[in-house]
């Protein structure tokens, strides 16, 4: 609801206060109380916008309750109002006050059209407006609008060139995974009050990360045409593109309350031109709505010449520190291997380096643990990936160096990092099978309670006699030989899954996509939606990375599509997939937060595409 008062109540009332004191008197009676319709213009073209004003005047305005409109949306297209405005004015010695509530509506379609009446409760009673006509011609009167906001006819109020917001971004062009500042900001030369975000920034085809920003005590002052505005930045949001090609950041919307000064007719009155002084001036506040516009990026794809063989899509700058949590390791133990990597980027879409470990070594999918930090235009921190591994026998263990490589957009070329190598001696450990028996000292003190071994009665053997019979013994030499063979086949067949790092992959993905549905089925119950939506998508997107062997660099959603269609998937699945995929990119990549029934419907897509591809790929 919209408002209108004067500039100075109280210079308004002393002003009043003067007239009444010279015998002036003030007040009407209630019969002379009138409710009327009106239009701006009761002829005009198809898409042009005007003002429908419903007025009551005389009596006392305190003494109304209950203004309600007729429906306009039925012909017309409602932009802005209901405006609310109050007069008062001195004739032939009398005081009138009046009000009104005003619309700017837009017609839908040509014709001649009714606006009913109106309807109001005055001193008990309901009163009525009259009907107006208003004939639409054929004509397009839109006016083009620069902030989002809506502008009547001559007598309306255009703020548009003095209010209006811009996504304002450090550049149009980059590269796959380059980081784009956008920065919305409002120019105002009036008086407004934000409302509530009406719609966030969509953006399919971007990882976006949003900035705190800290507001100065005074806004800076920009000359734009000629004209000086305050400038006042309410959003900073860096986005990340995960596929090339002409992408697009939708409008950010605003809802706000802008107060702003109507205008008066002229006149030859000598009261007429006392009032008309600024001091008396009327003001409004006005809904309206700041809308940026839509901004296009074009993103280039990464360079194939001199990309390294470790590359996994990572851009921005950064540094690299391996670490292991300890060197005194015995077989069968637990540890672990820390690569940290720390720089500014598309940190949260980096994917952990491959660590080489011996075939000797039983390994585990990495542990990842973020720290983020905003400031000075841009995001950094760190991601740390956590290798747990156990050498199952003791002796030499070589781990090589882990090798991380990124793109720098800045100097347009790839960067190779290298870790150290670590040279370990593996002690002897526990059994595998024995590993939880008791220790040591545990044996000792049970042997406290021992009691000494009994002699058993019985005859002695002959000389010549053995203890065990011949066919046991045979055997007890037997089985270990056939052990040691079945031990020589199991270390190779080991040795070729596991040296064929792609094909372990391959063969692990549906089971590791397994893994990350059922987690991200947790944190939907428990309402961690980030993390449901970064599982959701780990569940996904590596499991058709893995299954279809599509480097990290080259993952889209049309290359994933174009290889499904090689891999003579059924249209009907890549349908679905495509589906599922965008969903995942909006749901992750947008601020905007789906509800618990589309979040769960998201789920079941990205699961049906993986168990349809799995289906179809064995066929």
């Amino acid at each position: 609801m919209v408002h209108s008062v004067r500039h100075t109540a109280a210079a308004l009332f002393a002003v009043l206060f003067a007239f009444g004191a010279v015998g002036m008197p003030i007040g009407m009676p209630a019969q002379d109380v009138s409710f009327t319709a009106s239009v701006s213009q009761n002829e005009v073209a198809e898409g042009q916008q005007f003002q429908v004003t419903f007025t009551l005047s005389g009596g006392s305005l305190r003494q109304h309750r209950n203004f309600s409109a007729p429906d306009l949306n039925q012909h017309f297209l409602t932009l802005m109002g209901p405006s609310t405005s109050t007069q008062m004015q001195f004739i032939n010695g009398r005081t009138s006050s009046s009000i009104s509530w005003t619309y700017v509506v837009q017609p839908r379609k040509k014709g001649t059209f009714t606006i009913p009446p109106a309807t109001i409760e005055y001193d008990g009673e309901q009163i009525k407006t009259n009907s107006v006509q208003v004939k639409v011609v054929a004509g397009s009167g839109s006016q083009s609008q620069r902030g989002g906001g809506s502008q009547s006819g001559e007598d309306a109020l255009n703020i548009d060139d003095d209010f209006y917001m811009r996504a304002v971004a450090d550049k149009r062009t980059a590269y796959l995974g380059e980081p784009i500042t956008v920065t919305y900001k409002v120019f105002s030369r009036v008086n407004f009050q934000f409302g509530e975000i009406v719609k966030l920034p969509r953006s399919i085809g971007f990882w976006a990360e949003e900035f705190e920003i800290d507001q100065p005590n005074r806004y800076p002052i920009e000359v734009i045409d000629g004209k000086q505005y305050q400038v006042l930045s309410i959003k900073r949001v860096q986005y990340f593109p995960t596929q090339s090609g002409e992408l697009f950041i939708e409008p950010f919307e605003v809802s706000s309350v802008v107060r702003v000064r109507q205008k008066r007719r002229s006149s030859n009155n000598q009261i007429d031109r006392f009032f008309s002084d600024p001091f008396f001036d009327r003001y409004q506040n006005v809904e309206y709505t700041l809308r940026s516009q839509r901004l296009k990026i074009d993103v280039k794809p990464l360079p194939e010449a001199g990309m390294p063989e470790s590359f996994k899509g990572a851009v921005g700058t950064y540094t690299m520190d391996v670490s292991l949590d300890r060197e005194d390791i015995k077989a069968n133990e637990t540890a672990s291997l820390k690569v940290k990597i720390q720089g500014s980027g598309n940190i949260k879409l980096l994917e952990g380096p491959d660590v080489d470990f011996p075939t000797s070594v039983d390994t585990y999918d990495p542990r990842i643990e973020d720290d983020m930090r905003s400031g000075a235009g841009r995001i950094s921190g760190t991601r740390t990936f956590e290798y747990i591994f156990i050498p199952r026998f003791p002796g030499q263990l070589t781990i090589p160096p882990v090798e991380f490589s990124y793109f720098d957009y800045k100097k347009e070329e790839y960067v190779e990092l290298t870790g150290d190598e670590f040279e370990l001696d593996i002690a002897k450990g526990a059994p595998r099978d024995e590993a939880n028996e008791p220790t040591q000292a545990d044996v000792d003190y049970l042997a406290m309670d021992v009691n000494p071994l009994k002699q058993a009665d019985g005859e002695l053997r002959r000389r010549g006699e053995t203890a065990v019979p011949i066919s046991t013994m045979m055997l007890m030499y037997l089985i270990p030989a056939f052990v040691a063979a079945g031990g020589i086949a199991w270390k190779r067949r080991y040795d070729r899954i596991h040296g064929d790092a792609v094909g372990l992959r391959m063969r692990r993905a549906t089971k590791t996509a397994e893994k990350h549905l059922a987690a991200s089925k947790k944190y939907l119950d428990h309402k961690m939606i980030e993390k449901y939506y970064q599982e959701v998508a780990r569940a996904l997107w590596g499991y058709i990375q893995h299954k279809l062997t599509i480097p990290t660099s080259e993952t889209s959603v049309e290359g994933v599509l174009a290889v499904l269609r090689n891999r003579n998937i059924s249209d009907a699945t890549i349908a679905n997939t495509k589906e599922a995929l965008d969903g995942i990119e909006y749901a992750r990549f947008s601020p905007t937060r789906a509800e618990h029934a589309e979040m769960a419907e998201l789920y079941d897509k990205a699961r049906t595409a993986i168990v349809t591809i799995e289906q179809e790929l064995r066929a």
